[in-house]
């Protein structure tokens, strides 16, 4: 009995002993520890319209994780190289180089290669991606006639004028002053000896009553376009459209291009009375420009500018707010009422395009959204701000292949001058370029002082006699074959 008792203490001992110890051979037990599970992936899993030559793939897991840097030897991308393998906190980071556009990839990550941290290995990943079509460089092969097949002869030499000269020449040019004067486009001839090719005028004031307060012009009365036509200039004239902000607003001071309430949609719906005043506002204007048709000057027409404002960040004028197709539709609204309804063939009609992006310049098929079409544009221009003697071809090439080359692509409106030999040498021939006049209490300046002191802009004397004694730069005293 007493042998007994012993041997079942033993036994008893003998298991205790072996529980504490985890198994006959004295191991712990193994604890079981999950896989890292594949939260997300950038670019995601089937992603189209990756950009750029490289990528940057970030896997993201449900735990923190680790990979060798000599993982990028085991990960494989099909014809690119995987350049670097990194990872932080729960976040593997895979580069690869080398990417051509047009093309899909496949990225194979083998087991193994990324665990958790406590060497619990992922399962083998796949992920595939298309990187974006290159955009076409078109070339430049422009319209060789104008739109409107009933175009006045004048409208005809001089777009001929334009067409010749395009890829081989610029034209000058300046706003002649705010609105309906030429004070800012004299200045620059009376200080450089040479005046500007074009100058700008434009119909800010429709709205008011002739000579309403000093500095409102007379519209009816066309001797300043007529003097600047006939000394030698080409004649370009904008519009700053101007709607009230109600149908019961009486005070045209409150009147504004930039009224968030009119809307572009109400406008083109018959029967509204934002309709109303448009054919109204239509009609003033095709009084003011069958002026210019019977004087025998042709204009280059450049209304509804910088429509789509920033692509991003949006729009500025009234006439970009309702967005893209409604932007198109008032073009081509206006264009075919002055045009149709009007018979008024002296136009040669500038559709300015918007090339900002949150800033950046913006991709191709931003700017074919707003484009009206090509049977209702006959130049593009582009508005740039940007730094003092550069080439911007960037910005030219954007806007010649957004409208596939046919176009003659204009500077419709700048700060600083830019380099004119560089944007030749880069084939990036600017058609012609507007500068915006600047006044420092109602005296012409050639600078734009910012609020907090410096400058938007600032171009010197000496930089304008530069710019306009170019051998590629055609100034008023050049322009006969264009009348």
């Amino acid at each position: 009995m007493k042998h007994i008792l012993t041997f079942l203490a033993l036994a008893t001992l003998g298991i205790a002993l072996t529980c504490s110890c985890g198994g006959s051979d004295g191991e712990d037990p193994v604890e079981k520890v999950q896989a890292p599970k594949l939260v997300s992936t950038s670019p995601s899993d089937g992603e189209t319209e990756i950009s750029g030559e490289t990528v940057s793939v970030i896997l993201t897991f449900d735990q923190n994780v680790k990979c060798p840097s000599s993982g990028h030897s085991l990960i494989k991308i099909n014809d690119a190289t995987v350049s670097k393998v990194s990872s932080y906190a729960a976040s593997a980071t895979i580069d690869a180089t080398g990417l051509e556009s047009g093309k899909k990839y496949t990225l194979n990550v083998p087991a193994g290669v990324i665990s958790g941290y406590k060497d619990n290995p992922c399962e083998a990943i796949s992920l595939s991606f298309s990187t974006k079509e290159a955009a076409k460089d078109y070339g430049r092969n422009p319209q060789t006639s104008l739109t409107n097949s009933n175009a006045t002869s004048g409208a005809k030499k001089l777009y001929k004028f334009l067409l010749d000269n395009y890829g081989s020449k610029t034209i000058s040019g300046a706003m002649g002053g705010t609105a309906w004067e030429t004070s800012y486009s004299d200045y620059i001839g009376e200080q450089t000896g040479t005046y500007p090719g074009i100058v700008g005028f434009d119909y800010i004031f429709l709205n008011w009553p002739a000579k309403a307060w000093s500095g409102c012009p007379d519209y009816g009365d066309i001797a300043p376009v007529k003097d600047a036509w006939e000394k030698g200039n080409i004649i370009q004239i904008g519009w700053h459209w101007t709607v009230p902000p109600s149908q019961s607003t009486s005070d045209l001071n409150d009147y504004s291009y930039n009224t968030k309430t009119f809307g572009v949609k109400n406008a083109l719906a018959d029967g509204t009375w934002q309709n109303t005043i448009i054919k109204s506002q239509i009609n003033k204007l095709a009084g003011y420009l069958k002026l210019l048709q019977d004087a025998g000057i042709p204009v280059l027409f450049r209304p509804l500018h910088e429509a789509a404002g920033d692509y991003t960040w949006g729009a500025w004028f009234w006439w970009g707010y309702d967005g893209a197709e409604a932007g198109r539709d008032l073009w081509i609204y206006l264009h075919d009422r002055l045009t149709t309804v009007y018979g008024l063939n002296n136009l040669i009609w500038v559709w300015t395009v918007q090339t900002s992006d949150a800033g950046n310049l913006a991709t191709a098929d931003k700017l074919e959204a707003w484009y009206p079409g090509e049977s209702y544009v006959d130049i593009v221009g582009a508005d740039l701000y940007v730094g003092k003697n550069t080439t911007q071809s960037a910005a030219f090439r954007l806007v010649n292949n957004s409208v596939k080359g046919k176009k003659i692509v204009a500077l419709s409106e700048f700060g600083n001058l830019l380099d004119i030999d560089g944007f030749f040498k880069e084939d990036a021939p600017w058609g012609y370029y507007m500068n915006w006049c600047n006044f420092d209490n109602g005296t012409p300046i050639l600078y734009s002082k910012n609020p907090d002191g410096t400058y938007g802009w600032n171009n010197t004397v000496s930089d304008w006699k530069s710019a306009l004694s170019n051998s590629h730069c055609l100034n008023r005293g050049d322009l006969s074959n264009s009348k």
